[in-house]
């Protein structure tokens, strides 16, 4: 728990951090490198869901054509995203925590482009936010390669 509290500390919600963690763990006494790939596996299925979701089922819905439109932007972002969120899970199973936080740090930067007040596309820009930042904050604590 202090592991993972460490790492929860400069997170917005300190407990629903914890818990999204401790979730996910087999053994309670696991290690940071299996925090962080948690974190960043997560982040890559999220993103992944989000854009078939995007794809499949919102796009062809969309009530409006400026809803379809920001719809079709955040869905060429989340793709984008995804790209370089596989590149950064790739990074930490090879063990390049330097590069792994450089593409999950240009990640944050572009979710800001996926702009919309649809309820979904805001929970799921939070909830991969929240993972990246576990993951970057969980291999702080690991030797750059």
């Amino acid at each position: 728990m202090i592991l993972i509290d460490s790492i929860c500390v400069n997170t917005r919600n300190i407990y629903y951090c914890e818990q999204t963690i401790i979730s996910k763990l087999d053994n309670p006494h696991t290690d940071i490198k299996i925090i962080s790939k948690i974190a960043a596996f997560n982040a890559v299925y999220i993103t992944t869901t989000a854009g078939n979701l995007i794809r499949d089922e919102f796009i062809p819905k969309a009530e409006t054509p400026l809803v379809k439109t920001q719809l079709v932007h955040c869905q060429a972002t989340y793709r984008a995203v995804q790209k370089l969120l596989e590149g950064a899970y790739m990074a930490h199973l090879r063990g390049d925590y330097s590069d792994m936080r450089h593409y999950q740090s240009s990640v944050l930067g572009m979710l800001d482009s996926c702009k919309t007040d649809f309820d979904h596309m805001v929970r799921t820009n939070w909830w991969v936010r929240l993972t990246i930042n576990i993951s970057l904050l969980a291999t702080r604590q690991l030797p750059a390669q």
